[in-house]
């Protein structure tokens, strides 16, 4: 108590100092604490950085240089709203610098694609934070929000600052996969592993685009590559059993199912696969079995649908098999027209 009486008491004393005077001085104090929190950010010790920015803050409140490095050592610290409400004060003190509406942007994502993330997101660039982290984020945001053009555009203007930014090429050639360029998608998903060979997502959809392709030698060694990379990686291990599945190895194909579902019980679409290979196996009733519990699970999964009616018809069920076929067909699957002609 003693302590604080004494600093408040110097506070009063100091009242005789002109006003310029004041303000000088507290400058060079906010500088200096300013320059201690630096040398703490150096040194990864964010929560001592922010003490410093706190006491630079408190001499010049509008040292924006000051305000920006504490949200940003509050975002290291996880307390994002504090750090949010720092970024929109520093939009407020400087209206025309773009760094502060990208965080606002950022921060704030989440996978939400409403305007107020892609009105920040063209603050920052017209502002002229033309970061490449800027472009990237703008391009998922439209990746997201299903524009895939602009989404291109933005990856690609972001490779353009960083020539080896991997993650903006995997990105981009899933922005091209989503229209149809599966040759544009291929190249890209190759240069995110060629930057990036600790990629195991990259690899395994350069694999999915090569089964589009009919690549089904070059889709397997791609999902090998991924699950080398991340043994967890249960889609991978799904995707492979598809490869092998497509190129007639039925066995290995359901060993890949089951490691996927080993590693994610209710992943339902290796649920569904399996059952397919079970079906292929003459093992109808198991996997009926398995599309029940699918269909169960998920009643909008339109594919077990359609998998479900085969079996059935294969069990003489003609009825319960006419019955999922509409089902499927009602979901969107159009391959079960061509069944539905069957049923009366």
């Amino acid at each position: 108590m003693k302590q604080v009486f004494l600093l408040l008491l110097a506070g009063l004393l100091s009242g005789s100092l002109s006003y310029a005077q004041l303000s000088e001085k507290n400058k060079k104090e906010s500088l200096k604490a300013y320059n201690e929190a630096v040398k703490y950010i150096n040194q990864m010790n964010f929560e001592l950085a922010v003490n410093y920015l706190e006491a630079s803050l408190s001499y010049d409140e509008n040292f924006y240089d000051a305000l920006m490095l504490r949200a940003k050592a509050k975002v290291e610290l996880d307390k994002i709203d504090d750090a949010l409400l720092d970024f929109q004060q520093a939009s407020v003190l400087e209206p025309s610098m773009g760094e502060p509406y990208f965080y606002l942007a950022y921060l704030n994502f989440q996978g939400d694609t409403s305007a107020f993330i892609l009105d920040n997101l063209n603050k920052a660039i017209n502002n002229g934070f033309k970061e490449q982290q800027v472009y990237y984020n703008r391009g998922l945001y439209k990746l997201i929000a299903g524009n895939y053009s602009g989404a291109i555009d933005d990856y690609t203007a972001a490779i353009e600052l960083k020539k080896d930014n991997a993650l903006a090429y995997h990105d981009r050639g899933t922005a091209k996969r989503k229209l149809g360029d599966m040759q544009g998608a291929l190249y890209d998903y190759r240069m995110a592993t060629n930057y990036e060979h600790n990629f195991p997502m990259a690899f395994n959809n350069m694999g999915s685009v090569k089964i589009i392709l009919g690549d089904y030698d070059g889709a397997l060694e791609d999902y090998s590559v991924a699950i080398n990379l991340d043994s967890s990686y249960f889609i991978a291990y799904n995707n492979r059993g598809s490869a092998k599945y497509f190129l007639g190895d039925l066995e290995s194909a359901l060993s890949d199912f089951n490691a996927a579902l080993t590693l994610s019980e209710k992943y339902l679409p290796a649920m569904n696969n399996k059952a397919a290979v079970l079906a292929k196996n003459m093992e109808n009733e198991s996997a009926i079995s398995i599309f029940d519990e699918l269909i169960a699970d998920d009643p909008n999964f339109a594919k077990a649908y359609l998998n479900r009616g085969l079996v059935k018809e294969l069990l003489g069920d003609l009825e319960g098999a006419c019955s999922d076929w509409n089902m499927a067909l009602e979901l969107g699957v159009e391959e079960a027209a061509k069944y539905v002609k069957e049923c009366k």
